[in-house]
């Protein structure tokens, strides 16, 4: 078995990684000054930082949080359900019904971010006509996945909705047929194995974007570094992006929303 070439030991890591989380309790709340101070410094370690927090009626409350790239939206579901139940045992020894809904928040929605990507050839554009009509072909959108869409999980709905970026080695530009199908296909064809939902890939001559649908137990920076390990397989295992990428969540709203809204 081959060993990765891209780990998270040897790669430098972007990211922007929001979330609006809905709890449902099986009795009314407690009033939120008696725990939300320590919830937010016990769910810290975890990788997860509360931003706000609003009571949507008696037993409904809405987090938005920011999470580190090597947690998947399951632990954050687990850490803040796991960290207030503990907090709050001695008065309320069962607080939670089983279910909830976490849905991924970013700087720009699902809308801005579909038309950017969608046009990322006409943002870069080169001077040969003939470089164009190549890269065209190799941009790709399936217009069936709704990356906006509420998906069920064992027992929750959620919505994990990733933006990446990569970018050529030595930031070089490519623009061989051979080197742009070869990225394209072995792209395509790790979502379908992995079970993402690819909605659009931009790749253009010295980087690529992919807007993709993931599962809620898998990490972003597991995402990302499995990709980029298939990537480099389809190149004969060569270092052919750099040991850095940007991954960001986004979803139907984008923050200026979900924080008006708490």
């Amino acid at each position: 078995m081959l060993e990765p070439l891209y780990t998270a030991a040897n790669c430098r890591t972007a990211y922007q990684l929001h979330w609006s989380l809905t709890l449902f309790a099986a009795q009314s709340w407690p009033e939120q000054d008696l725990w939300w101070q320590s919830l937010a410094r016990t769910v810290e370690p975890d990788g997860i930082r509360l931003l706000k927090c609003q009571l949507m009626g008696a037993a409904t409350g809405q987090f938005f949080l920011s999470s580190k790239p090597e947690v998947s939206p399951a632990d954050i579901v687990r850490s803040v359900k796991g960290r207030l139940q503990h907090l709050l045992k001695v008065d309320i020894p069962q607080l939670w019904r089983r279910h909830y809904s976490i849905s991924s928040v970013g700087d720009a929605n699902n809308e801005v971010l579909q038309n950017y990507v969608g046009r990322q050839v006409e943002h870069h554009r080169m001077a040969d006509p003939r470089v164009v009509e190549r890269l065209k072909k190799f941009l790709f959108h399936d217009a069936s996945v709704d990356l906006t869409a509420l998906r069920a999980s064992a027992h929750g709905r959620f919505t994990h909705s990733l933006h990446l970026v990569l970018e050529n080695k030595d930031h070089l530009s490519d623009m061989r047929e051979q080197w742009l199908a070869a990225t394209r296909a072995m792209l395509l064809a790790t979502c379908r194995k992995k079970g993402w939902l690819l909605s659009r890939l931009g790749l253009v001559s010295n980087h690529l974007h992919a807007l993709m649908g993931c599962d809620v137990s898998e990490a972003p920076r597991e995402i990302a570094l499995s990709l980029m390990n298939n990537l480099a397989f389809a190149h004969e295992m060569k270092p052919v992006f750099e040991f850095s990428f940007y991954i960001g969540t986004f979803g139907p709203y984008d923050h200026g929303a979900i924080r008006r809204k708490l």
